[in-house]
């Protein structure tokens, strides 16, 4: 009688479980993979950062995955798992990191205004990213600087960065408010004063007494990167004629 009443416990309640407990595991087992989720979430994030650091600081060749991993807290496969190598965590860094600078300077380019008005719009959205990322161009000019082939995705962005600049260049040069360049060289010509003044900072500050940390220092830095670009691509309509 015992057994039939008692059973092994699978018809009500007992370990097999009946719908209600099928759809407790099915809810725990959820709630784990979402906990799993969250903290591969974090890991990663975690381990862009320190690869961030680590390449700004030591460049690609300098900096080891052993590092990386130990500053992010994160296992030694933690890089293999979630970039496939080291050299896919570092292009993955440029990836996060850049992408917001190449669509900040999209969306300024396409703001309204004048060429003019609107590249001068292009430094100051350059320079505020910078202040809020100073080892950005140090970072994405490190390959090319050491003459390496850089990864085809930081290629794709400082194309389509060039490109964005560049557009400007031709609509100025088309309407006559600015020289007959060439819009590639002229964009290269803007970019470059820009990237090069960012990353040539702790000189400027040793030799030139120059700190663009300093709010102050930087407004100047800003106002003469804009007068060259003003004087050296934009010109009267009288002289242009």
């Amino acid at each position: 009688m015992n057994k039939t009443r008692g059973g092994s416990g699978r018809g009500r309640g007992g370990r097999g479980g009946g719908p209600g407990h099928r759809h407790r595991r099915a809810r725990a087992a959820a709630g784990e993979g979402d906990i799993r989720e969250a903290r591969g979430q974090d890991t990663r994030a975690a381990l862009l950062a320190a690869g961030r650091a680590a390449f700004t600081r030591r460049g690609f060749d300098g900096a080891s995955v052993r590092d990386i991993t130990w500053e992010a807290g994160a296992n030694l496969g933690a890089v293999t798992y979630h970039f496939g190598s080291k050299r896919g965590l570092y292009v993955a860094v440029l990836v996060e990191y850049l992408t917001p600078l190449v669509d900040r300077v999209g969306r300024t380019a396409a703001s309204p205004g004048t060429p003019q008005e609107r590249l001068e719009a292009v430094v100051d959205a350059f320079f505020d990213y910078v202040a809020e990322n100073p080892d950005i161009p140090r970072l994405m000019m490190q390959e090319l600087a050491a003459g390496k082939v850089p990864p085809s995705e930081l290629v794709a962005l400082i194309r389509r960065n060039a490109g964005y600049v560049a557009g400007i260049v031709a609509e100025g040069a088309s309407e006559g408010s600015m020289r007959p360049v060439h819009p590639f060289l002229g964009a290269v010509s803007i970019v470059s004063q820009l990237v090069f003044i960012s990353i040539m900072s702790p000189l400027l500050r040793e030799v030139g007494g120059l700190d663009i940390t300093d709010p102050a220092v930087r407004v100047d830095v800003v106002r003469h990167v804009k007068a060259s670009v003003r004087e050296g691509l934009f010109c009267s309509r009288e002289a242009s004629a």
